[in-house]
């Protein structure tokens, strides 16, 4: 069962995830047109892309956290 914490970061990846994929299309929307995407644009990608690798990698360590606590809990070994 997952924990709140890991509840949380899950929305906050999905919620990353989304504002991301917002930005790549105005970027690919830009390079349909033929123009140079305007700063706004680029520095929101740039952004979200960093916000986004960062959630991804805390959630992937609350969740490797929380199954190597699961194993303990039940005697098991973790398989790493």
């Amino acid at each position: 069962m997952a924990t709140e914490e890991l509840r949380d970061l899950r929305h906050r990846y999905k919620a990353a995830y989304t504002t991301y994929m917002h930005s790549v299309q105005a970027v690919s929307d830009a390079s349909q047109a033929g123009v140079w995407p305007p700063e706004g644009i680029r520095l929101q990608e740039e952004q979200a892309f960093q916000e986004l690798s960062d959630l991804r990698q805390s959630l992937l360590d609350a969740l490797y956290a929380h199954s190597l606590k699961a194993d303990a809990e039940k005697g098991g070994a973790s398989t790493s």
